[in-house]
């Protein structure tokens, strides 16, 4: 459905259909399709696999620093206050860190995408506020792509 690549960055959103048989009310057989999709957004190493809240966390990261930059490109000295880290700790991996720093050089802002294991820089990515907007579209398509999870024979009273 959706296959973005920019300088490391890569985001995919993929769907199944799959079938789905029950009975109605009435006892009848019938058959739905439910869409089961996957968004995976990766930043080198780093892998967001469906998960709302990290994803919500990046897209907000790059809103803010998109904020301050339309704000402030046209004021000498002015700086757009960011510095974000998102963690996974892998087994294999060891820890995973993801940086988001606004940074200022000559005058011209810059976000600063960062990946660093244990502490050791692996990847970086300095973006403008056009490439930002790049990667906020596309995050944004995947995260309105996403859909609830269907849980069958699940009561969420307990009884």
């Amino acid at each position: 459905m959706i296959n973005f690549v920019y300088k490391g960055i890569r985001i995919e959103v993929t769907a199944d259909n799959q079938q789905v048989d029950y009975k109605d009310a009435g006892n009848r057989q019938r058959t739905r399709f439910q869409k089961d999709v996957r968004v995976l957004v990766h930043f080198w190493d780093f892998v967001i696999w469906n998960n709302l809240q990290e994803l919500a966390f990046v897209k907000s990261c790059l809103q803010y620093f998109l904020q301050g930059y339309w704000k402030r490109t046209s004021k000498e000295g002015s700086k757009i206050d960011l510095a974000k880290e998102l963690h996974h700790d892998d087994a294999t991996l060891g820890r995973l860190s993801l940086y988001f720093v606004a940074r200022q050089k000559n005058k011209k802002h810059f976000l600063q995408i960062c990946l660093q294991r244990s502490g050791k820089t692996l990847n970086e990515l300095y973006i403008d506020g056009q490439e930002t907007l790049m990667l906020d579209i596309t995050l944004a398509k995947a995260i309105n792509l996403l859909t609830p999870a269907t849980h069958q024979n699940a009561s969420i009273f307990g009884y």
